[in-house]
């Protein structure tokens, strides 16, 4: 197979390859063998950085036998600004999500019972929940989240809020 693009839509394959890197193995601290594959074929394309004249943002590790993006890529890429985005959509996502269900949990005598609702039931009873954090995290971030303990003799205990 042959593709033909041009310098500048090379440059853009970058940081998508870039962006598929760091959500593959980004977060690893060993080699996913899963993505084998995928990094071969990214470091191929990586590979051909000086041919399309921009090897100031690939360079070669000899130690690692791997292409890397330079300090000049990091600085001029739209990749981390993109994948930063994604991080920040993706914590207050899930941050509500979890809560919401937690808290439906809660309200339903227990995960089994909200897991046995109907879908429109389960959406009832979670969606005013996830309105409540929704606005409450738009409001003010982070700022009013805390971890409530009581103190004990034997040192500390979380509080139930069930109780």
């Amino acid at each position: 197979m042959n593709i033909e693009i041009t310098t500048k839509e090379y440059r853009d394959l970058l940081d998508i390859l870039h962006i598929a890197d760091v959500v593959m193995s980004g977060h690893r601290r060993e080699e996913d063998l899963r993505s084998v594959r995928h990094r071969a074929l990214i470091q191929k394309l990586y590979a051909l950085a000086e041919r399309e004249g921009v090897e100031k943002l690939i360079g070669y590790h000899e130690s690692s036998h791997t292409y890397v993006p330079t300090a000049d890529y990091e600085e001029s890429s739209l990749a981390h600004v993109l994948i930063d985005e994604f991080g920040d959509h993706l914590f207050w996502d899930e941050l509500i999500s979890r809560l919401s269900v937690r808290d439906a949990a809660r309200n339903a005598g227990g995960i089994d019972r909200l897991n046995a609702m109907s879908d429109s039931e389960r959406q009832a009873a979670e969606e005013p929940i996830r309105q409540r954090y929704i606005e409450e995290f738009s409001k003010n971030g982070i700022s009013n989240v805390a971890i409530i303990e009581r103190f004990t003799l034997g040192g500390v205990m979380p509080v139930n809020t069930s109780d």
